[in-house]
C-alpha cells in the first residue's frame, strides 16, 4: 500500500525529471529528453504497481535515486568524478542495485525455487535489463547526428591504449552493472533474513 510519503516522493522525481526535459529545450538540445521521459515512466509505473511489485520505501527510493543519477549528467555530472572515480560507475552501480532489490521484492515469494536459484535468475535480469541500456545506447549513438545517443554516451579514454573507448565504455558500464547487481542481491537477503 503506498503511504502519502511515497506519493511526495514520488512527485519529487517527477519534478526532477520534468525539470531536466524543461531545461534542456530551454537550451534548445535534446539530451537527456528522451532519457528524463523515459525515467518518468517507468517510475509512474511503478508508482501504479507499487503494491503488485511488492516495493517498499527504500527500493522505490533506490530506483528514483538511480534513474536521477544518470539525468544529472544533463548538468555535467559525467564530466565529474567522486573520491576518484567517475560519475557513470557510480550510476551504474546504483541504478543495477536498485533493480535487484526490486526484482528481489517482486520475485521472491512467487517463483517456488530454492534462493540461489533466485538469485541467479535476479543477476541475470538484472544484467539483461542493463545490456538493454548499453543498446539503445550503441544503436543511437550510430542513427542520431550529434553522436549523445539515447540514453547518452559519456565515453572517456580506458587505462589501456589497445582498447577502444567506446569498448571500454561499454564494458566497465556493464561490470558496474553486475556488481550493482550482486551488491543489490546481497542488501536484500541479508535484510530479509534479519527481519523474517
Amino acid at each position: 500500500m503506498r503511504s502519502k510519503i511515497i506519493t511526495f516522493i514520488y512527485t519529487v522525481f517527477i519534478l526532477f525529471f520534468a525539470s531536466v526535459v524543461i531545461h534542456s529545450l530551454s537550451l534548445h538540445q535534446r539530451h537527456y529528453v528522451f532519457d528524463s521521459i523515459l525515467s518518468a515512466f517507468f517510475l509512474t509505473l511503478f508508482y501504479i504497481y507499487y503494491s503488485d511489485l511488492n516495493f517498499d520505501a527504500a527500493s522505490f527510493v533506490f530506483m528514483g535515486i538511480g534513474m536521477s543519477m544518470h539525468n544529472l549528467g544533463r548538468f555535467g555530472f559525467y564530466g565529474k568524478q567522486v573520491f576518484g572515480l567517475n560519475w557513470d560507475i557510480y550510476t551504474h552501480t546504483v541504478i543495477s542495485f536498485a533493480m535487484a532489490v526490486v526484482l528481489y521484492n517482486a520475485l521472491l515469494r512467487r517463483i517456488n525455487l530454492n534462493k540461489k536459484w533466485i538469485y541467479l535468475i535476479i543477476f541475470l535480469v538484472t544484467i539483461g535489463i542493463a545490456l538493454i541500456g548499453e543498446f539503445i545506447e550503441f544503436s543511437g549513438t550510430i542513427f542520431l547526428k550529434d553522436g549523445q545517443g539515447l540514453l547518452g554516451l559519456e565515453s572517456e579514454a580506458g587505462p589501456f591504449s589497445h582498447v577502444s573507448i567506446d569498448y571500454w565504455d561499454t564494458m566497465s558500464d556493464l561490470a558496474m552493472n553486475a556488481l550493482g547487481g550482486i551488491l543489490g542481491i546481497l542488501y536484500s537477503a541479508i535484510l530479509n533474513r534479519k527481519f523474517r
